[in-house]
């Protein structure tokens, strides 16, 4: 192994260490299906107890004194003894397969952090450097969120399967799209007991008609090439896109104006 590499293993062996305490892992393909006693016991008392402390919903009180992540760690800490006085060490429990849907809220949980964090790195730069965060969002944020679904999606592609690639370019956009405006919005309308009033400006103009056009273009122009992707269709999608990144910046620097409220 490389030195660079070696180094490599240890700056990341910190975030392993933690993960491997906080989420456990189901894997049918492993002997027992990855079942360790002392490990995955471990894991339900660190999970809630992670759980509660990363979403800040543990810093919440009962009754305005108990803690919400002192009673979320009490049923974390019953629940590990309770799997450990109950399970054998080398057959794992019926009901194993419980902690699976564990790990995936864990794991959730994991992603809603990091993401916090690159929103407040991505903060961070706009301030130094004095670029908006609109600017931040439409760019290096969005380019980081999509990066992986074009790295999958391509070698689905690669590897024989176009047809999943292609419904995976729409259908995680449309899955960010609809709940990622939908959950945040009916959150925050719970909380705040009404409706929000959005201020529409040029920059939501610019974005939702440039969406309308690139499905439009997707609708007219794939049925009028029989469904076959081809390299022209790319190039124009492309050609949209930059379009599209030009205007929205030119619109948030102030240069396209427009009074839209009334």
């Amino acid at each position: 192994m490389k030195w660079y590499a070696k180094g490599y293993e240890v700056f990341k062996s910190p975030l392993v260490f933690l993960l491997i305490i906080t989420i456990p892992v189901v894997d049918y393909r492993e002997e027992n299906h990855n079942w360790n006693r002392y490990l995955n016991s471990l894991q339900i008392f660190t999970g809630f107890t992670f759980g509660a402390l990363a979403t800040k919903v543990g810093l919440d009180t009962i009754g305005g004194t108990f803690p919400i992540w002192v009673l979320l760690m009490i049923i974390g800490l019953i629940l590990s003894i309770a799997v450990f006085c109950t399970s054998k060490n080398d057959v794992q429990p019926v009901y194993q397969p419980v902690l699976a849907y564990l790990g995936f809220v864990l794991a959730v949980v994991w992603i809603y952090i990091i993401a916090n964090e690159i929103v407040n790195i991505l903060q961070t730069f706009g301030i130094v450097f004095n670029i908006s965060d609109a600017i931040l969002g439409l760019t290096l944020l969005a380019w980081g969120n999509s990066i992986g679904d074009l790295i999958a999606d391509t070698v689905m592609a690669k590897q024989g399967f176009p047809r999943m690639g292609m419904s995976a370019c729409f259908g995680g956009p449309l899955f960010n799209l609809l709940l990622g405006i939908g959950i945040p919005f009916t959150i925050g309308t719970i909380k705040n007991g009404g409706t929000y009033k959005i201020k529409i400006t040029v920059e939501e103009v610019v974005l939702v008609s440039f969406l309308m056009l690139s499905l439009l273009t997707s609708l007219i122009v794939v049925p009028l090439s029989k469904f076959r992707m081809s390299k022209p269709y790319g190039i124009l999608l492309i050609v949209v896109y930059i379009v599209f990144l030009v205007v929205a910046i030119l619109a948030e620097t102030g240069t396209i104006t427009g009074d839209i409220n009334p």
